[in-house]
């Protein structure tokens, strides 16, 4: 299992789509900088009044998570599309099953191979975005506290570990491009709904925030990034309606039960794709 870990996490970092996300992410985090940069030289010139820095460090805070989430999991979509599928169309998995490993042991392996890669490349990018705001003097450790931004990164990395988790099923079921088809609709899915949620809870329509649960059940991606960002503002003691960024009031705050089903959903998808796998007719 641990062999296979090893091999899928060196196959990975190999690949040209990663090395493309890589130059990405650089050129993402460059432009963090210019904005934070130009932000924070704005307070220097409005004397920095506490109030304006903290509104500022909030709002920068959740677009900077925002967009490095969502690079995160494009980042998981395009690496974990193909990790079973395109061994299964070129025929190399004929190869690596007639060693003596088991198939239970093989998904694992794929999985924690392409988690391992997908967790220090989170890491990379969230220390980035603090280290970033606090050289341009926007600091978000000083705003929101260390305690706070740690559990937000447990969150963090929670997303792309639960879409890794459908993708690796939809690999053991379906073709490559239709397995990306299926995981990005059900990414977007699941922002569409947490649209339609906070929407619906701030006009009190129940019907719009009843089809905003159920979408964000079947893709619960978008909810993630909603606790995380309740989770890091909590320290503020209050909360601030920005639309479409996750924050849009107390009510719409995912609750614990929703990060169990998170949970429950992430290992339900890794037992399916053993299952499934097992049964599969790879001859």
């Amino acid at each position: 299992m641990f062999a296979i870990a090893l091999s899928t996490f060196k196959e990975i970092y190999r690949k040209k789509i990663f090395h493309f996300i890589g130059i990405l992410t650089l050129l993402y985090l460059i432009l963090l900088t210019i904005i934070f940069t130009l932000i924070g030289k704005n307070l220097n010139d409005n004397n920095g009044m506490i109030n304006m820095i903290v509104d500022l460090s909030s709002t920068i805070s959740i677009l900077g998570f925002y967009f490095s989430s969502m690079l995160v999991a494009f980042l998981t979509v395009m690496l974990s599309i193909g990790i079973v599928s395109s061994e299964l169309e070129n025929g190399t998995i004929l190869t690596i099953l007639t060693k003596p490993i088991k198939r239970s042991e093989y998904i694992i392996g794929k999985y924690l191979g392409t988690a391992i890669l997908i967790i220090l490349y989170s890491a990379i990018i969230y220390i980035a975005v603090i280290i970033i705001s606090t050289m341009s003097k926007i600091s978000i450790v000083e705003t929101f506290g260390i305690a706070a931004l740690a559990k937000g990164f447990l969150l963090f990395i929670l997303q792309p570990l639960t879409i890794l988790a459908l993708a690796l099923y939809g690999s053991t079921k379906f073709k490559t491009l239709n397995n990306g088809i299926l995981t990005i609709s059900l990414y977007m899915l699941g922002i569409i709904g947490g649209v339609m949620e906070q929407a619906g809870s701030v006009i009190n329509n129940a019907s719009l925030s009843t089809i905003g649960i159920i979408s964000s059940l079947i893709s619960p991606f978008e909810v993630i990034y909603r606790k995380m960002i309740s989770i890091i503002f909590t320290s503020l003691g209050s909360f601030h309606f920005i639309g479409g960024f996750g924050m849009s009031g107390k009510s719409t705050t995912p609750s614990v039960w929703m990060m169990v089903y998170v949970c429950v959903y992430l290992v339900f998808f890794i037992f399916m794709s053993i299952k499934g796998f097992e049964k599969k007719d790879i001859g």
